[in-house]
This record gives C-alpha cells, sequence and structure tokens, in this order.
C-alpha cells in the first residue's frame, strides 16, 4: 500500500479535535501542527470540517484558516436545534456568513431519531429549510442521518435540486441507490471497518464508485484497531483499505476516485488541491 495516494477526509470535526473536550483521555489537546503533520505523513490532502451549531462557528472558521486545503461547512445539527429555536433570524445569519471564502457546504443537518434531544418536527423544520439554502447557493449538503431513514429521504425528496453528502452512511444498499438517485453521494467512516459492521460493507458493495466518500467524523468513530480511542483525520486511511477490501480494487485507485469524487461534490475541482 502507499500511504502517500490522495486521500479527502470529507467530514472531520477539527475544531473538536483541538480543543480536546470530547474525549476526557486525551489530556492535553494536540497541536494542529501536530494533526496535520500526522494527516499529511498518511496522504490526506484536505478535509472539510463541518459546524454544528452558530455559536462555534467562529471555531470551525479558525480552523479552516489554518491551512489552505483546510474547508468549512455551516449548520445546525439536528441534536442541536434548540439553540435556534428562539431566534426567528438564524437562518439570515447562517446564510450571511455563507460568503466567507472556506465555505464549501451546508452541514451538518438532518434528523437524529436516536437521540431524544430534539422535537422531530423543529429537526425537520430545520433540516428542509437548510436543504433550500443549499439549492439557491448551489452548495451541497452534508446529511446526518440516524434512526431516521424514511424521514430523510420523505425531507430530501420534498426539496427538488437538492444535492449532497449522506455523511456517516448508516443504510442498506437499497436506501443507498435512493439517496443517489436524489443526487447524493454515499459517505463511510471509522465504522465499516468494525467487525460487527458486515452489512455497512454489504451496502458499500452496492454504492457505484463514482458515488463513494470517505470520512473519519474525527474526533468520533475510530476506526478499527484504535476504535473507542480519540480519533484523527490520519486515520481515514483505514476507511480507504477496508472500502477497497470490499470493492475488489487497490487502495490506490480507491483513494484517486474517492478523492476525485469529493472534490467534485464541493465544487473544487478546478482548484490544485490533491
Amino acid at each position: 500500500m502507499t500511504t502517500l495516494a490522495p486521500l479527502f477526509d470529507t467530514h472531520c470535526h477539527l475544531d473538536y479535535i483541538l480543543r480536546g473536550s470530547e474525549h476526557p483521555d486525551v489530556g492535553v489537546a494536540p497541536q494542529f501542527k501536530d494533526v496535520w503533520g500526522r494527516a499529511e505523513a498518511a496522504g490526506v490532502c484536505a478535509l472539510v470540517n463541518p459546524g454544528v451549531t452558530p455559536g462555534r462557528f467562529s471555531e470551525v472558521f479558525a480552523a479552516s484558516e489554518m491551512h489552505s486545503n483546510i474547508f468549512a461547512a455551516l449548520s445546525v445539527h439536528p441534536t442541536d436545534v434548540s439553540d435556534i429555536s428562539t431566534n426567528p433570524e438564524w437562518l439570515a445569519e447562517l446564510e450571511a456568513q455563507l460568503s466567507h471564502p472556506k465555505v464549501v457546504a451546508l452541514g451538518e443537518t438532518g434528523l437524529d431519531y436516536y437521540w431524544d434531544t430534539s422535537e422531530k418536527e423543529l429537526q425537520q423544520h430545520c433540516f428542509e429549510a437548510l436543504l433550500k439554502l443549499g439549492v439557491k447557493h448551489k452548495l451541497p449538503v452534508i446529511v446526518h442521518d440516524r434512526e431516521a431513514h424514511d424521514d430523510v429521504k420523505k425531507v430530501i425528496a420534498s426539496v427538488p435540486g437538492s444535492q449532497g453528502i449522506m455523511h456517516c452512511f448508516s443504510g442498506d444498499g437499497k436506501f443507498a441507490l435512493e439517496m443517489i438517485e436524489l443526487g447524493f453521494f454515499i459517505s463511510f467512516a471509522g465504522n465499516i471497518t468494525f467487525k460487527n459492521a458486515q452489512p455497512l460493507r454489504d451496502a458499500a458493495k452496492d454504492v457505484p464508485i463514482e458515488w463513494l466518500l470517505i470520512e473519519t467524523d474525527s474526533p468520533f468513530l475510530s476506526p478499527m484497531p484504535f476504535r473507542g480511542k480519540p480519533n484523527e483525520p490520519e486515520r481515514v486511511r483505514y476507511v480507504a483499505e477496508t472500502l477497497a477490501e470490499v470493492k475488489g480494487i487497490s487502495y490506490e485507485k480507491l483513494a484517486r476516485i474517492t478523492t476525485e469524487n469529493a472534490l467534485r461534490v464541493y465544487h473544487l475541482e478546478n482548484q490544485a488541491i490533491c
């Protein structure tokens, strides 16, 4: 395996990593130069850092400005929609920040029916509003979908012209193909490497490679053999290795095609990035 094959981590919470607060066993938060150095050594050429709530957008921007190949996305996470429930101007305020030169997407948004922290109707309202904003600004939307496949599909189908990424995909092959039909790439994270993740690996077999993406969702979902430990963008290579095996192709080919896909979905293909 050539570790320097280009890899694009399409979903990495770099601001969380640098804050070091999501995993109590981290101790001292890592320095950016160390995190990025490890990522570059593994072949990572670029990443997107998605925002989850307006109160932390400044941290997302700060992280994106640490390197030319680090990009940002802005949104309200479905478990955080209460943060904007009392602010009728939230969408306009978010839209005003899309002019930042590092913003390449809206996300992550979507629906989460696993955690009982947000009303479903409010989640759906926020999700639909952000999909419409994505269409208006021709930006891809990064979708969080946890135990909400049917409603995610329903909301997306209600907003013609939507396109983007099904982040940390958790459905089956049939659902993946339905989302591709609606214009959404399918992104797999470190959990595809878990021993009990055969259903995910089976789903990946059904995804045409031109619709396939890789991510870490770091600092979460560290792949095997690091499961349970704080994740970093360097470990996206383990996702790539697993998917290459699943698809029956070389690691280098998997890396090249998923990187090309990432550049395409984020409208970065005309920039000298990877």
